[in-house]
């Protein structure tokens, strides 16, 4: 494992800075002018809610274009923020649907959450996604002519890398990531357990709790977080970064939880937190009547050939949280 790089030793101390001048339009949820609310103290904190990832670009690419600010980090989530299934089975949609299910216990599908992981992984494997919104490669060619850096922060975990790298590029994905190697976090694969992430933390002035870290992956712009704290995760990336020469970070993402976790992190760059709402999180009877059915038919299909994640008597494999 490389030493932490030098740039990133005084990361520990915070940033200093004013917030950045945040131009929202009208790709704002609605037509009235939008409402960004303002936590006090430092660091700044500004959220606000979307259906077109233009919003989040847009305000990257004008801070990034005062030259005041310096250099601006854009933070995207993958699955219904950039891409989505073109279906409802194995998706984000479908995934929370079943894991309110298995929490009540009325789950007709899957006796456990590492039983719906596997499956979900399997289908990520196989299936096809597509953009959100058509003009996203045209947007972060955008970003990328303003000098924005990039990197993708998603809930999914480190397996799903090759699935993830194969759609991003497919759909015409492209961006500039700065270069992620400092503080512990610095490896061939990218791939860090408990122990890296305890000792990266450490490193920050953060306090880890008792209960072990699920292995992560930060590689070529894009960190699989395998879905922890999105607050705690952005710090590690940060540091993995070099994070204090960033006056700024955008992110958005379609998901609440993970917003309030960034907005309570204390990250101590300035955060402009957009929720992209452009995917409805509603499920309908319809969509959950057919999901069934269709996994039944791959069921019937594979179980009776091969072991795989969509046969009830599959049993995952159970990798340590550590290395």
């Amino acid at each position: 494992m490389a030493a932490r790089t030098k740039h990133d030793a005084l990361f520990k101390g915070a940033w200093r800075g004013r917030a950045l001048p945040w131009l929202l339009g009208a790709s704002l949820l609605g037509v009235a002018p939008p409402v960004a609310a303002h936590e006090a103290g430092p660091p700044a904190v500004m959220r606000a809610e979307i259906d077109n990832l233009a919003g989040a670009i847009d305000a990257a690419k004008a801070a990034r274009l005062d030259t005041s600010q310096g250099r601006v980090l854009l933070v995207l989530d993958i699955d219904n923020t950039l891409l989505t299934m073109p279906q409802y089975l194995g998706g984000d949609r479908w995934f929370n649907h079943h894991v309110s299910r298995i929490a009540a216990g009325t789950d007709p599908d899957f006796a456990d959450v590492s039983a719906l992981i596997a499956a979900q992984t399997a289908l990520f494997g196989l299936a096809s996604m597509e953009p959100t919104q058509p003009d996203i490669p045209e947007l972060l060619s955008e970003a990328r002519a303003a000098g924005v850096d990039l990197f993708l922060l998603s809930a999914r975990g480190p397996d799903l890398y090759d699935a993830t790298r194969r759609e991003l590029d497919r759909n015409a994905i492209r961006f500039d990531a700065p270069y992620a190697c400092a503080f512990f976090l610095c490896t061939g694969n990218g791939v860090y357990g408990d122990r890296e992430i305890r000792a990266a933390l450490a490193a920050i002035g953060e306090n880890p709790p008792a209960s072990p870290y699920r292995n992560i992956l930060i590689r070529d712009g894009v960190m699989l977080v395998a879905g922890q704290d999105k607050g705690v995760m952005l710090k590690l990336l940060m540091a993995a970064i070099g994070g204090r020469g960033y006056a700024g970070v955008v992110v958005a993402d379609d998901g609440q939880r993970n917003i309030d976790a960034l907005a309570a992190s204390g990250n101590p760059v300035p955060l402009s937190l957009f929720h992209y709402r452009r995917i409805d999180t509603a499920v309908t009877a319809a969509e959950d009547r057919e999901a069934q059915a269709r996994l039944r038919a791959l069921r019937a299909v594979l179980c009776p050939a091969l072991q795989t994640a969509f046969c009830p008597q599959h049993r995952p494999v159970r990798r340590g949280a550590g290395k």
